[in-house]
């Protein structure tokens, strides 16, 4: 999750994130967050997550992914960050600790990822998905989260439902139509992986 991200939604009259989504809550935000707070809910006050640091907001979304999937969320997470920013210390980090016998593929195949990995615009990825035919898209993380890493697939059309049935709601993997991820999406600033799987 960005600051600008969070700019916005304040921007556009939203108040609360709540379960990754704002939300417009008329009356006292802080009484509505009173009313959840110790019930297990993930609900935020956008105007406190805007002072966040992005280290803090870093750590709210690797919170989400561990606690989902545990371990494999968490690395999962941390692969994904070490491919987009080149930054691979935590990743480094926590495979050495649950994974000390992969250290080295791992990284290996992150680097390898992370030269091939490439950040475009809206309208740059539309014209990916058009050009190169592209029926399903495969995200690292959840397909909404600005920092999932899409791949693009060319699958049979009898097979297109079996496939993205139920992926909107997938955390991790999921397959989409890019009809489907273009409508439920706007973001800055999109990540792809650029080579195909047929």
């Amino acid at each position: 999750m960005k600051r600008e991200q969070i700019e916005t939604w304040i921007a556009e009259g939203y108040n609360i994130l709540e379960h990754k989504k704002p939300k417009i809550v008329q009356g006292d935000v802080w009484e509505y967050l009173n009313k959840c707070d110790g019930h297990g809910t993930d609900v935020y006050a956008l105007s406190e997550l805007a002072n966040w640091s992005d280290r803090e907001l870093s750590e709210l979304e690797l919170r989400k992914y561990a606690k989902e999937y545990g371990q494999l969320g968490e690395k999962q997470f941390l692969r994904n960050e070490a491919i987009r920013t080149k930054h691979v210390d935590k990743y480094v980090a926590f495979l050495k600790l649950f994974y000390p016998n992969s250290v080295e593929k791992e990284l290996e195949e992150a680097k390898f990822l992370a030269e091939r990995v490439r950040q475009v615009t809206k309208e740059e990825m539309e014209q990916w998905v058009v050009s190169n035919n592209i029926n399903v898209l495969l995200s690292d993380l959840n397909c909404l989260d600005e920092s999932a890493i899409m791949t693009g697939m060319v699958v049979p059309s009898e097979e297109l439902v079996s496939y993205t049935d139920g992926g909107l709601q997938d955390t991790m993997d999921c397959h989409v139509t890019p009809m489907e991820f273009f409508s439920h999406t706007n973001h800055t600033a999109y990540w792809i992986d650029p080579k195909i799987k047929a």
